[in-house]
């Protein structure tokens, strides 16, 4: 029905009215507990084999929603009726931020992307504070990521007299992941050092980020950190930022955010320079697949990977496990084949661990270097 009806019709409005849209009904529906249980029954999916605990936290299932769809953390109950094991919302700032100027999204059908150029727009932590409360009335289970934008608010650059010092920047980062943990909004804090649509990125070179993080470790908390990586296909950069990570108080990456080297993928549709964003969905996935890959050898013992980048089925979440990642996230497979999907992959997922001679989802985590070990003992 979402193939050939639904969707069919949402691709006829602009990308950023579908996305007013869709969240505006998600909250009706959210609201309304007769929906949610029709819902669940329809597209929820769990099993006992996709469970498992990871830095403290029971997560039911792998799969969860990017931060990037969800910016004001309005769907955490939706999130959940409809599969779910996490859901990731932001990136958020402490102030408000409007963003960039529309249009924020632009679809690309045939690459199967989303060109994204938002800007972190979001109601800032103290009006999303009331979301998030009032979800937990709700009774949601869900377990919540808040993801932090490493940017600076309106003050602190008219502050800083135009240009927003890299200090200033940590200060405003430090005050929203107090902010979220002291008023225990959510089970994870990720901090977004790679926010390629809202202008420069300091954080995104090793020196910086090693001052970003040591100030961040000072902050009492209870919930893990997780980074979340830029897509970088210089993986000596890559890999000097994973290096400062394991230095500081930091439980997990999220491998990794948009891409914004065009030269770097095939675009099937026509796009010129005027549209302006980094690019979702399925040109992400096979280089994300090798960051995980780098992420896991060589730091897996001490870091939970959470693989995100072109899932559109149980196969492609099922690649970014085996290559080493505990966590799957995804948000444009939700635009191109529907929020059945995620029933789907978990449905999937089971079958496929059943194939592979595997009881539990963490046993097929990094399973691709075990099988690579034992080829070279037989050889």
């Amino acid at each position: 029905m979402y193939k050939y009806v639904i969707k069919p019709l949402l691709f006829l409005l602009t990308p950023d009215f579908t996305h007013k849209l869709i969240v505006f009904c998600g909250r009706v529906a959210q609201a309304l507990p007769p929906v949610r249980w029709g819902i669940r029954k329809s597209w929820g999916f769990q099993d006992n084999s996709l469970q498992q605990e990871v830095s403290g936290i029971t997560f039911r299932n792998p799969i969860g929603l990017s931060a990037g769809f969800d910016k004001n953390i309005q769907l955490l109950s939706l999130m959940e009726d409809i599969g779910f094991g996490f859901a990731s919302g932001g990136s958020v700032t402490l102030e408000p931020r409007k963003g960039n100027r529309r249009p924020w999204f632009h679809r690309l059908p045939k690459t199967k992307s989303v060109v994204v150029f938002a800007g972190m727009p979001n109601k800032g932590l103290r009006k999303i504070r009331s979301y998030i409360e009032r979800n937990t009335r709700r009774s949601s289970n869900a377990v919540s990521v808040i993801s932090v934008a490493v940017i600076a608010n309106k003050t602190t650059i008219e502050q800083a007299g135009g240009y927003p010092a890299e200090q200033a920047i940590i200060n405003d980062v430090k005050k929203a992941t107090e902010y979220i943990i002291h008023n225990k909004l959510a089970s994870v804090v990720e901090i977004n050092i790679s926010c390629p649509n809202a202008g420069k990125e300091p954080f995104i070179e090793a020196e910086s980020l090693d001052v970003l993080l040591t100030t961040l470790d000072i902050v009492p908390r209870d919930v893990p950190f997780w980074v979340k990586m830029p897509h970088l296909y210089d993986v000596e950069q890559f890999d000097s930022l994973l290096k400062v990570i394991v230095q500081h108080n930091v439980q997990g990456v999220t491998v990794a955010n948009l891409i914004k080297d065009r030269s770097k993928i095939n675009i099937k549709d026509s796009l010129t320079d005027e549209i302006r964003g980094g690019l979702s969905g399925a040109p992400t996935r096979e280089h994300s697949l090798e960051l995980i890959r780098h992420a896991y050898k060589k730091y897996g013992d001490r870091l939970t990977i959470i693989g995100v980048g072109g899932v559109f089925s149980a196969e492609d979440a099922y690649a970014k496990i085996k290559a080493g990642a505990s966590l799957v996230g995804l948000i444009t497979g939700l635009f191109f084949e529907g929020p059945q999907l995620v029933g789907q992959i978990n449905r999937g997922l089971v079958e496929l661990l059943k194939k592979d001679g595997f009881s539990r989802i963490s046993e097929a985590v990094g399973a691709d270097f075990r099988s690579r070990s034992k080829k070279t003992k037989k050889l």
